[in-house]
């Protein structure tokens, strides 16, 4: 992997840009991230919006926290609504200045760059990559018992609960994310009845099905993530 060795390294401000891109690729089903930048305005950034969509869609657990203010909050909900509608947790944090680029199974990045348009392209920038081990681990705790505490949600039940009341309004139907039977669009039940007692038996609420509660077309749906990207886009200004 890009500048990882057995102990930690040095990386320039491309070297940042192309480390995280490269820890971002290698993010498996189950394994965890945790994308920590105080600003995110990432407009511009597409490889990168890209990157932790394909993440999180692969079925890594990866949760992204920005500052706790509006300019910084709004932006982020924007640009990383592709990636939220795939299960991306996102949160922010009041007076948040660390900016810590966490991945279990291989590496930490720890720099001075924010996720923003132009951080690798106008600033200059330095990095410390981390791997496995020690110091690897110790970041984590720090996450835990330093950021986890104070972390507010952003995305969370909310914005289903407005999307259900937007298509009741326009009387639109659902369907059965299991086996696209049209149903009552449901947010807290996308499945017709057999398979809703099937599901309940486990009651996973990041199992993947097959349908799009909304419209039908074929799309890696869950419980918790019932919308396609185009629905959930479609929606987004209910939220």
């Amino acid at each position: 992997m890009f500048g990882l060795g057995q102990t930690p390294g040095l990386l320039k401000t491309r070297e940042v840009e192309d480390c995280l891109n490269q820890l971002l690729s290698d993010v498996h089903e189950g394994s965890e991230g945790w994308i920590i930048t105080p600003y995110a305005t990432m407009k511009q950034l597409s490889t990168q919006r890209r990157a932790i969509a394909e993440a999180v869609k692969r079925g890594g657990n990866i949760s992204f926290v920005v500052r706790d203010q509006p300019d910084q909050v709004n932006p982020a909900k924007e640009d990383l609504s592709e990636a939220i509608a795939q299960g991306l947790k996102l949160y922010c944090f009041n007076r948040l200045h660390a900016k810590v680029y966490w991945f279990s199974d291989t590496a930490c990045v720890l720099t001075s760059a924010n996720l923003v348009d132009g951080s690798f392209e106008s600033s200059t920038e330095i990095g410390l990559v981390i791997p496995e081990g020690k110091l690897h681990n110790q970041i984590r705790q720090w996450i835990k018992e330093e950021i986890e505490p104070g972390i507010k949600e952003i995305m969370n039940t909310n914005y289903i609960k407005k999307i259900e009341k937007s298509i009741h309004k326009e009387n639109i139907s659902g369907h059965c994310i299991r086996c696209n039977e049209e149903v009552k669009f449901d947010s807290n039940r996308p499945y017709c009845i057999e398979h809703y007692k099937s599901w309940e038996k486990f009651s996973n609420p990041d199992y993947k099905e097959r349908y799009c509660h909304r419209c039908g077309k074929e799309n890696d749906s869950t419980m918790k993530r019932p919308l396609c990207i185009e629905c959930f886009k479609r929606e987004n200004k209910f939220k």
